[in-house]
């Protein structure tokens, strides 16, 4: 398979959360797609936080685009000069208050290579210890939880546990994960 060609871009959106631009592209075939939108979006973060009994830690926030109530991992934007570790730090220790001892990077992926640019870090996190309240963002409205594994399949069965991110992050980190009754 040959690559395409961009025969142009225009800028359509460019704000901290992310650019929006539309692409004039050219297939090897010939043919010329026109426009072909392109998010480009930070680098994301999750974090599979497990506690000393092999529970997960996890977070509840309301989503508002689909307008769900969700269950996931914490997790958020790499910012500007972090590293996807560092950044998967920074958001454990803001959206529960805890920190951890170990962590272990077990992959990445894209999110949507097919209209976005970046991809999600993901990483396990061990030996955790809660060392103050929360430290949420001005838009941020998070509850915590905790689950066995068995519980969190039974979430992702039912829809509580129902990002595709998420579910992918959890399929990474799964060989780093002791079962909890």
């Amino acid at each position: 398979m040959k690559r395409w060609q961009r025969l142009a871009s225009t800028p359509l959106l460019d704000d901290r959360w992310m650019k929006l631009r539309a692409d004039r592209c050219q297939l090897a075939s010939g043919v010329v797609l026109d426009p072909y939108y392109v998010m480009e979006e930070g680098e994301w973060v999750h974090v599979v936080p497990v506690l000393d009994d092999g529970r997960l830690l996890l977070v509840q926030q309301y989503r508002y685009a689909a307008d769900v109530l969700c269950h996931e991992f914490p997790g958020g934007v790499v910012d500007t000069g972090e590293t996807p570790a560092q950044a998967g730090m920074r958001e454990l220790r803001e959206e529960t208050g805890y920190t951890a001892g170990q962590w272990q990077p077990v992959g990445s992926y894209f999110a949507n290579p097919a209209r976005q640019t970046n991809r999600v870090h993901v990483f396990v996190a061990a030996g955790l210890q809660q060392i103050g309240p929360q430290a949420l963002d001005a838009g941020e409205e998070i509850t915590c939880a905790t689950a066995t594994r068995a519980e969190l399949d039974a979430m992702i069965a039912d829809g509580r546990f129902s990002q595709g991110l998420h579910i992918a992050s959890l399929w990474l980190a799964q060989s780093h994960l002791t079962d909890a009754d």
